[in-house]
C-alpha cells in the first residue's frame, strides 16, 4: 500500500507541475485568452486542488482527525467540481458546433453556477446524512485520501460516484449527438454541391460521340468532291484533279468536367478547423477524465454488488487512475499547442495552431512566458 501512496504521490505532483503550467500560459498570452481555455485553466485549478488532497494522504487521520475532516471536507467538494466542469466543457463545445460560439458563451455564468451549486449541495448532503445515521464524523481516512469514511461507503456511490457516471453518460450522449451532427450535416452539403454543380453528375456522352462521328463524315465528303478549276499556265477552267481542301467545320463543344478535388475546395466543409480543434481538445480530455475514473467505479460496484475483497491488482489500477486523471487537461492543451510546431520542423503537413483565434491577435513571444 506504501508503494501505491509512492505513485499516487509521484505522479500527483507531476500533475500539480502541468497544470501550474496551463494556468501560466493561459493567463499569460493573449492566444489563450478564450472561452475555451478559461474553462481549462478553471478545471486546472480544481485538479491541482484534488490533487494536493492525494498527495497529503491519509496519514493524517491518525495523527490529526480534526486536520482530515476538514480536507475531506475539500476533497468532497473539489471531486465533484472537478466532475461537472468536464460536463460544462463538453456542454461548451456542443454549442458551439451545433449553434454558434456566441450562444456557447453566453452561458457561462450558468456553468460556473451548476458546477458550484451541486458540488456545494453534495457536499451538504453529506453533513444531513451524518446526522441521520449518527455513525461519527463523515469524513476520515478513505484508503488513498481524507474523504467520505469508511462509516459511510454507500455515500460514496450516493453523492459522488452516482452523479460522476451520470455526468458521464451525459458527455458521451454528447459526443455522440455532435458526431451524428456532423455525419448529417456532410452529408446534406455534399447533395447541395451535386444540386448547385458544385460537383457535377457525369454528362450524357452518347451525343456528343454522334456529332463527331457526323462531323468527320462531312468532312471526308466534302474534300472528295472539291477540285481545282484552273490548270497552269491558262485562265480557263481545267478539270485537274489537284483537289483543293476545305476548312473543316467545327467541332461542337462538350461540357467541361471539373476534377472531384478542386469540387471539393469549392465547398464549405462542415465544421471549421477552429471548432475541429476545440472538439479534439475538450474531448480528450473528458473522455480521458472518466477512463481514469474507470478502476474506481468499478471496485466501488464490486463492493456494492458482492461483500469479496477488492482484488489487488484492481486497487493498483484504481490508484494509477486517480493519479492521472489530473493529466488528460493539460496534457492535450500543450499537445495541441506544441504540436504544430513540431510537425513543421519534421516536415509533417498540420493545421493553423491559430485557427479559430481570430478575434485575438498571437502573442508573438511563444512560449517563453510559460513554465514549458
Amino acid at each position: 500500500m506504501n508503494l501505491l501512496r509512492l505513485i499516487i504521490r509521484v505522479i500527483g505532483s507531476m500533475s500539480v507541475f502541468l497544470n501550474l503550467c496551463l494556468i501560466a500560459c493561459v493567463s499569460a498570452l493573449d492566444r489563450f485568452h478564450k472561452p475555451i481555455s478559461y474553462l481549462q485553466a478553471n478545471l486546472a485549478v480544481l485538479e491541482i486542488i484534488q490533487a494536493s488532497i492525494y498527495i497529503i494522504g491519509n496519514e493524517i487521520a491518525k495523527t490529526s482527525p480534526t486536520t482530515c475532516f476538514h480536507v475531506g471536507i475539500f476533497g468532497q467538494l473539489f471531486a465533484n467540481a472537478t466532475t461537472f466542469m468536464n460536463l460544462n466543457i463538453s456542454l461548451y463545445v456542443y454549442l458551439s458546433i451545433i449553434y454558434r460560439r456566441g450562444v456557447a458563451e453566453r452561458y457561462w455564468y450558468h456553468y460556473h453556477g451548476y458546477t458550484w451549486g451541486m458540488s456545494a449541495l453534495l457536499t451538504g448532503l453529506a453533513f444531513v446524512m451524518q446526522a441521520v445515521r449518527k455513525r461519527g464524523p463523515v469524513f476520515g481516512d478513505a484508503t488513498f485520501e481524507c474523504w467520505i469514511s469508511v462509516e459511510y461507503p454507500e455515500l460514496r456511490i450516493d453523492l459522488f460516484y452516482l452523479p460522476l457516471w451520470i455526468n458521464s453518460a451525459f458527455i458521451f450522449a454528447i459526443y455522440a449527438r455532435i458526431l451524428l451532427f456532423l455525419r448529417s450535416h456532410r452529408k446534406k452539403k455534399n447533395d447541395e454541391n451535386i444540386h448547385t454543380g458544385v460537383i457535377p453528375a457525369a454528362p450524357d456522352t452518347t451525343t456528343t460521340s454522334h456529332h463527331e462521328e457526323s462531323s468527320q463524315s462531312n468532312q471526308e465528303k466534302t474534300n472528295i468532291r472539291a477540285m481545282a478549276f484552273s490548270g497552269p499556265g491558262s485562265n480557263g477552267p481545267s478539270w485537274s484533279r489537284k483537289p483543293l481542301i476545305a476548312p473543316p467545320l467545327p467541332l461542337p463543344k462538350g461540357p467541361t468536367i471539373p476534377s472531384l478535388a478542386r469540387s471539393h475546395k469549392t465547398g464549405k466543409t462542415a465544421v471549421s478547423k477552429g471548432n475541429k480543434l476545440l472538439l479534439i481538445k475538450a474531448g480528450v480530455t473528458a473522455i480521458g477524465f472518466i477512463i481514469s475514473w474507470l478502476p474506481a467505479s468499478a471496485g466501488r460496484m464490486h463492493t456494492l454488488i458482492t461483500s469479496i475483497p477488492t482484488p489487488y491488482w484492481l486497487t493498483v489500477l484504481t490508484a494509477v487512475g486517480l493519479s492521472t486523471f489530473g493529466l488528460w487537461n493539460p496534457g492535450i492543451f500543450f499537445l495541441m499547442w506544441l504540436w504544430p510546431s513540431f510537425s513543421k520542423k519534421h516536415g509533417t503537413k498540420t493545421s493553423d495552431p491559430n485557427e479559430g483565434v481570430p478575434e485575438n491577435p498571437t502573442n508573438a513571444s511563444g512560449g517563453k512566458n510559460c513554465c514549458v
